[in-house]
């Protein structure tokens, strides 16, 4: 079975003993070598490397400012008609040939695609068309007689 520790079974003896005026000294010691010193000499070309430093954060600083304010007062987007007009009809035709997955009905979606609808397309009986001349003429015939 283990034995308590016993605090009080340790030797009472420290392992270090401090010198005779140790304490006393120390602050005289320490002013000697501060307050005394005399000033710490910068070298020669310290002032050159803050210089340097300051110029090119200067430099930085301008050219960030003049990037900012030409994209903030130069509008370089194309509207969409200008940017189609820069495409030509040979590369266009070139793009439709090479799109395998493009259909018909992607080009339907698009508004400024979408052509005028031909009358191949309407669902129009010639019957139709001749009855609808037919009361056109009659409503000019009847305008342009003479009441009686």
């Amino acid at each position: 079975m283990k034995e308590e520790f016993d605090i009080n079974s340790l030797p009472k003896h420290h392992g270090y003993q401090v010198p005779e005026d140790y304490f006393d000294k120390l602050p005289l010691r320490i002013m000697q070598k501060t307050a005394y010193a005399g000033p710490v000499a910068q070298p020669q070309a310290a002032w050159f490397w803050q210089l340097k430093t300051a110029f090119a954060g200067l430099g930085l600083a301008l050219v960030f400012a003049a990037s900012f304010l030409i994209t903030q007062y130069t509008d370089q987007t194309l509207s969409t008609q200008e940017a189609m007009a820069q495409v030509s009809q040979k590369e266009i035709y070139q793009y439709l040939l090479n799109q395998e997955d493009l259909q018909t009905a992607d080009l339907a979606e698009v508004t400024a695609v979408k052509p005028p609808q031909s009358l191949e397309f309407l669902d129009v009986r010639t019957e139709d068309v001749s009855e609808i001349v037919t009361q056109e003429m009659l409503e000019e015939q009847m305008e342009t007689t003479p009441n009686q």
